[in-house]
């Protein structure tokens, strides 16, 4: 980070240590210029996160996560990894598994609780990887996945689906091109691959409608035949913002293989 944000970095990363996370993001969200958003941006998500917040206040479980922004601010490089898990209360070998690549700005709670509530039968998995996980490793995912096995005392039987949002969709499809056959599909939420994605099998893109990237044709252009949906009058926010129909196109193509 640069400017502004670079000047205020100490002071926040001294938040992250004593104030919710759910208040860190309302503060941020009401400096959009610090975050690259365009005041209308923030105004429409500062409601709509907020009220993701509320319902993990209210939730037992989740109220007592603890945030990984610290994790993602660090002032310098980790020496290990970190990842908050959602386990079923019956998880066991054939249990379906999502894992999930944040978006720009770190690994937020709220991320995993709008899955959770979802997808409640999955074994979600959100690596945090700093602010942006677009140039995560695949050496960073395979470790995340071994140290999951060793957590759970038994090797994940089920190829799990691959997430991205955003910075994390650019992330999440190097990925699973240099993973090969080690997912089950791709999910790229509010991104586009980097490479024309004719011919390769199990990978699906969802956008909203109003993105850039979507009305000047890069989106269609480079999805080419593959799997993908566009959210009319969506714009990058639409998990939130047009949630029902987000969920169920998810859930329609996570659902199949998670009989």
């Amino acid at each position: 980070m640069s400017g502004q944000a670079a000047r205020l970095m100490p002071a926040f990363r001294v938040a992250l240590q004593s104030l919710p996370e759910g208040m860190i993001v309302a503060l941020a969200l009401s400096q959009p210029p610090i975050l690259g958003l365009a005041a209308s941006d923030a105004k429409t998500l500062q409601p709509l996160v907020a009220e993701r917040y509320k319902a993990i206040a209210a939730d037992e479980v989740y109220r007592a996560v603890p945030s990984s922004l610290s994790y993602c601010y660090r002032p310098i490089k980790a020496d290990h990894g970190l990842a908050t898990m959602h386990v079923p209360d019956e998880s066991g070998p054939q249990t379906p598994v999502i894992v999930f690549l944040h978006g720009y700005g770190g690994s937020f709670l709220w991320y995993q609780h709008y899955l959770a509530q979802h997808f409640p039968q999955h074994l979600i998995i959100c690596p945090a990887y700093g602010i942006t996980p677009s140039s995560v490793p695949e050496a960073y995912i395979t470790e995340c996945l071994a140290a999951v096995e060793k957590r759970l005392g038994r090797p994940l039987a089920q190829k799990p689906w691959l997430l991205g949002l955003s910075a994390g969709g650019f992330g999440a499809c190097r990925v699973f091109t240099d993973l090969p056959g080690r997912f089950a599909g791709l999910i790229c939420i509010a991104a586009y691959p980097l490479t024309r994605q004719d011919g390769k099998t199990n990978t699906h893109f969802i956008a909203g409608g109003d993105e850039v990237f979507v009305k000047n044709g890069q989106f269609q252009r480079l999805v080419g035949k593959a799997k993908s949906h566009l959210i009319p009058g969506a714009g990058h926010f639409f998990l939130l913002s047009h949630e029902n129909e987000s969920v169920a196109k998810l859930s329609e193509w996570l659902t199949p293989h998670a009989r």
